[in-house]
């Protein structure tokens, strides 16, 4: 009996730790998402032109997600902030891109919001990704 309530004790702490990693990966997304948004937008306010905003703009948005991922990385890990954060700061900004290209002109809290978005929605994919994955593992090695 004894070595259940120990085992119980420990589920509930990993399922902590979890949850809790999982919050940190929700935030450093969303921060990732909005910040390199807003580095898009800010290359296209200078009115330097489209092309020129388009690759100064992704430039510093990958630079901002590269120092953001290498400041998370002894908590979160390497692999695990670089990779999804790469797939939200490539994207999210080019959203911001694609609504100059069809004339819009999204302010600060649009291109902020599109950013959450887009960090919330990569987690998202992230998750579903990783349970598929866990699943056809379990199917195609069901012995362990």
């Amino acid at each position: 009996m004894e070595r259940l309530a120990s085992h119980t004790v420990e589920r509930n702490r990993a399922g902590r730790t979890a949850r809790l990693f999982l919050l940190g990966d929700a935030c450093f997304l969303v921060v990732v998402g909005v910040l390199s948004t807003l580095t898009m937008q800010l290359a296209h306010e200078w009115q330097w032109g489209f092309l020129l905003a388009f690759t100064g703009g992704m430039a510093l948005a990958m630079i901002v997600q590269t120092l953001l991922a290498l400041l998370v990385a002894p908590l979160l890990g390497s692999i695990e902030s670089m990779v999804p954060s790469m797939l939200v700061a490539m994207v999210s900004p080019m959203s911001v891109c694609a609504l100059h290209a069809i004339g819009c002109e999204p302010g600060t809290w649009v291109a902020g919001a599109l950013g959450a978005a887009f960090g919330v929605g990569t987690l998202s994919f992230v998750m579903i990704y990783a349970r598929a994955s866990r699943r056809w593992t379990a199917i195609a090695f069901p012995g362990g």
